[in-house]
């Protein structure tokens, strides 16, 4: 295993994404999103019992809930066919890897048995940077929430899912990201519509920097 040149500090932010092994699909259906989603809030607690892991395990359709405090906020996510991306917030010590340690564990194992196989799923540890500098908040949301553009991936032919529809408030499902975060950005912004203009020019600013040949109207949503 390989040593992991970053340390988590409480209170940081941090960009956090890996695929799958050969780049291969880890969402094949939708149930196996949903699982992965369900999974982002469901194991974001510093509640470790045993017997909650076993029931869990045991009866993988019901969502069981934990005590305890969130290990992380999740401030922004986007899951796509091969990959996913996370933004988090470290809130206790460790956190963000035992997050991700059960989050990859309990994943890999629910998708394995789904589909008869065994070994790594995801290419090697999880990749993270930490957010700081000039790198604004708002401005690596609107990279998570529209990751999919960067993509060429239309979410109406394949399995998308991003926080996007928390920060403008039209999710139909569960919000899992951390409303005082998804509220400040928002004002950092300077409001729900001004946020709309600026994750579409910053969406657009990074294609740039990546030679994609993007415009703005492939930004619309």
């Amino acid at each position: 295993m390989g040593i992991r040149n970053i340390e988590f500090a409480n209170g940081e932010y941090y960009h956090v994404f890996n695929r799958g092994v050969d780049k291969r699909i880890i969402f094949n259906t939708k149930a196996q999103q949903t699982f992965f989603f369900n999974r982002l809030w469901l194991l974001n607690t510093t509640d470790n019992r045993k017997y909650i892991a076993n029931k869990r395990s045991r009866y993988k359709d019901q969502l069981v809930a934990a005590q305890g405090d969130q290990l992380v906020s999740i401030v922004a996510y986007c899951l796509l066919p091969n990959h996913y991306h996370l933004l988090l917030k470290q809130e206790v010590d460790n956190g963000i890897s035992q997050f991700m340690q059960r989050l990859g564990t309990s994943y890999t194992m629910f998708f394995n048995q789904q589909n008869n196989r065994s070994g790594s799923l995801f290419q090697g540890k999880f990749k993270a940077k930490h957010l700081g500098g000039d790198f604004a908040l708002p401005t690596l949301s609107a990279y998570v929430n529209l990751n999919n553009k960067h993509h060429n991936i239309n979410p109406a032919d394949a399995l998308v899912k991003s926080s996007l529809g928390e920060y403008l408030d039209i999710e139909q499902g569960r919000y899992i990201c951390n409303s005082n975060e998804i509220n400040s950005i928002i004002s950092e912004a300077g409001g729900a519509d001004e946020y709309k203009i600026f994750i579409k020019h910053a969406s657009l600013s990074f294609a740039d920097n990546k030679n994609q040949t993007l415009s703005i109207n492939d930004f619309e949503f």
